[in-house]
């Protein structure tokens, strides 16, 4: 069995992409999720794409840049979660050890590859974008955050977030970074149930001095 075999079968069976257009983009993104039945994170990537060119065009931000890497930052959630560590491994990804605990993690850096293969996207901006858009990391630009706070404030949960007005609230008070901090340190807090933290999301939480929560009793 090679890499191939373990990406879900519309995907290797799909013809190339060809468009390039954000409409044609956002169509075949579309289609991908629909015939892997992925019915939540269709309905979230719109969404996310919309909530990320108003904040880009808000802030100053390439709103195209930014709608691009929302339209592709959870396409690796294609892959089936018990498939995502080896998958993740024989692309020759990096997986740490709170990856493996959770493997959900990988589906960003998955989400990547599948924006360079199947889309053609090289910039390394929306790939970093795109690859963080989960946990954001220590030294985020402006797309990054940009694009964090379009997943969290159209988060894929239903309905609104507990804590979308208050987000909202800091964006209005101090923009982008000032979004950030308050989401991040939501993030640090009970009502978030992390199952674990990444290691990105702790670089995060130091370059925006914001304490972690204490780990679970035997872990270090």
């Amino acid at each position: 069995m090679t890499w191939e075999d373990l990406w879900p079968e519309p995907l290797r069976e799909a013809a190339p992409y060809r468009g390039h257009r954000l409409t044609d983009l956002a169509a075949d993104v579309d289609a991908l999720l629909a015939a892997c039945g992925r019915a939540v994170i269709r309905e979230h990537v719109p969404r996310v794409a919309g909530e990320a060119e108003a904040l880009a065009r808000r802030f100053g931000v390439d709103p195209v840049a930014a709608q691009e890497a929302a339209l592709l930052h959870d396409l690796g959630g294609i892959v089936p979660r018990e498939v995502m560590v080896p998958l993740s491994e024989r692309l020759g990804l990096p997986v740490c050890p709170e990856e493996r605990r959770v493997p959900l993690l990988l589906h960003a850096g998955l989400s990547v590859v599948i924006a360079r293969r199947r889309y053609g996207v090289h910039d390394p901006a929306v790939l970093q974008a795109i690859r963080v858009h989960t946990t954001l990391h220590a030294r985020p630009t402006p797309l990054d955050l940009t694009v964090f706070l379009a997943d969290k404030l159209e988060w894929d949960q239903g309905g609104v977030p507990p804590y979308g007005a208050e987000l909202r609230w800091a964006l209005d008070g101090g923009g982008l970074r000032a979004g950030a901090r308050w989401m991040l340190a939501w993030l640090a807090s009970p009502p978030a149930r992390l199952l674990i933290p990444h290691p990105d999301l702790r670089a995060a939480w130091g370059a925006f001095s914001i304490q972690p929560p204490p780990s679970p009793p035997g872990e270090a």
